[in-house]
């Protein structure tokens, strides 16, 4: 694999988290790197369970991955910690970046108003970077962190990547929210997010140059999402009811924040954001989720001759519109409901420790 970019295509949410599970999953000992902050989580099951991941990459489930938080984090000591209590992972296998910032109360408290003006989740992480970029002294940063010192590797992360990478390891960037959120390059500001979410920031948060990249994943899902509230313009915007009649669902399946556990937004397939995140990542391959979404009928399928003719012609379409294959193909909400459909493998994995 070499280094792959897991990078999203819309407004977050389309499902990072589970390609790069996957992925981790068919590497023998893989480095998952996590950019970003704890504002957006990534679901992944393990021990048969989905858990919501805000800091630790979700490569957690691999038993022989190496996981990272990059310099261009922002870690919540509190969020961070719980998750490596709750996933148990040895001191060994997790480095922390000495520049990552640390997200104290006061960043929490200057991002409330964001909640109801542009649909923030509140964490903090857009204050902290800020506090970074100002340079005073006095921000605190990863490697001023007692308690991170006595739970984790704090050691310089893009100089063990280029090591790795030089030695022929396998590394997998794990990039934040989606394309439609870059701060730079996103939809109208100022509904974005507080940092550029294309996959050349994220080779740059993590300090590795982009020709140490040999491959883009583009994560999209069949119906994009966006956070509730005022989190700005979504084209064709439609109710989880229509999602529920278009898909031939029994019940209507609404979707919550894995964040704010609020209601997300929902709106039809844009071939236009599509095209322009293609367009600014020029991925290698897609990840399409939620084809159970596009047709119940889809729902667990495991081969690509398990999907419905229309899903088949979907994914068709997308790839000719796009020049881009598609390579992994969700059916479902667990890690393992998805089909690598090349080189057409069934994949019905669970990640587990």
């Amino acid at each position: 694999m070499g280094c792959n970019i897991v990078v999203g295509g819309q407004y977050g949410s389309e499902g990072k988290g589970k390609v790069v599970a996957l992925s981790a999953a068919e590497l023998k000992e893989p480095w998952v790197v996590r950019c970003g902050g704890p504002n957006s989580g990534h679901t992944i099951s393990i021990y048969g369970q989905d858990i919501v991941l805000r800091q630790v990459p979700a490569g957690a489930g691999h038993p022989g991955a190496v996981l990272l938080l990059s310099a261009g984090c922002a870690i919540d000591e509190d969020i961070f910690l719980a998750e490596l209590d709750w996933l148990k992972v040895p001191k060994e296998r997790i480095v922390v970046d000495p520049r990552a910032v640390l997200i104290n109360a006061t960043d929490r408290a200057a991002e409330q108003l964001c909640v109801h003006h542009i649909g923030s989740t509140g964490s903090g992480t857009g204050a902290a970077l800020i506090r970074r970029m100002s340079r005073d002294a006095e921000v605190k940063l990863a490697n001023k962190s007692e308690r991170l010192n006595d739970r984790v590797r704090l050691q310089s992360v893009a100089p063990l990547l280029h090591e790795h990478l030089g030695h022929g390891g396998d590394l997998i960037i794990e990039g934040t929210q989606g394309f439609g959120l870059s701060l730079l390059h996103g939809g109208p500001y100022p509904f974005v997010t507080s940092r550029d979410t294309t996959a050349s920031a994220f080779a740059m948060e993590v300090g590795i140059s982009p020709r140490h990249v040999n491959a883009i994943t583009l994560v999209l899902r069949t119906f994009p999402i966006r956070v509730g509230g005022n989190s700005g313009p979504f084209r064709n915007e439609i109710t989880w009811e229509e999602v529920q009649r278009l898909s031939g669902a029994p019940v209507v399946y609404p979707e919550f924040t894995s964040v704010t556990q609020r209601l997300r937004r929902v709106a039809m397939f844009d071939l236009n954001l599509v095209k322009a995140a293609v367009t600014y990542n020029l991925p290698t391959a897609l990840a399409v989720m939620g084809l159970d979404r596009f047709d119940h009928k889809n729902a667990g399928a495991s081969l690509i001759s398990d999907l419905s003719a229309q899903s088949i012609k979907f994914v068709e379409w997308l790839e000719s519109e796009t020049g881009i294959p598609v390579d992994w193909i969700g059916t479902g909400f667990g890690t393992g409901d998805a089909i690598h459909k090349s080189p057409s493998k069934v994949i019905k994995h669970k990640a587990t420790l």
